[in-house]
């Protein structure tokens, strides 16, 4: 539920081994719902987790700045979604370094190349 009141929810990771598929998995438990998820999953949950926390904390500093400037409440959700569409560019283009950055050592990794 999305709201402007932040929520207090259970939130908990753990890692288990899944006898059937004989594979490391992490256990996401949120409220009272389990998830299953892969290793990798859990990383890119735990990065997307990391961006938001950070640019929640960015956009409140921001916004605490365009009210002390005096810019109304519309002309500063204005900036504010501007600020937002450059961020994301930004944050576009660190995933793509990064999943190249993987593939590279991945690569350089595999003894059979």
């Amino acid at each position: 539920m999305v709201g402007d009141e932040p929520q207090d929810v259970d939130f908990g990771c753990t890692s288990i081994y899944g006898a059937r598929t004989r594979r490391g998995l992490v256990q996401v438990t949120y409220g009272r719902e389990q998830y299953l998820v892969t290793p990798a999953k859990a990383r890119e949950m735990a990065t997307f987790l990391l961006e938001a926390a950070s640019a929640a904390e960015g956009d409140e500093v921001l916004m605490h700045a365009l009210d002390r400037a005096g810019l109304s409440m519309t002309r500063a959700a204005q900036v504010l979604m501007a600020v937002r569409q450059e961020r994301q560019v930004l944050e576009r283009r660190a995933r793509e370094e990064a999943r190249r950055a993987i593939a590279f050592d991945q690569k350089d990794a595999d003894p059979t190349e």
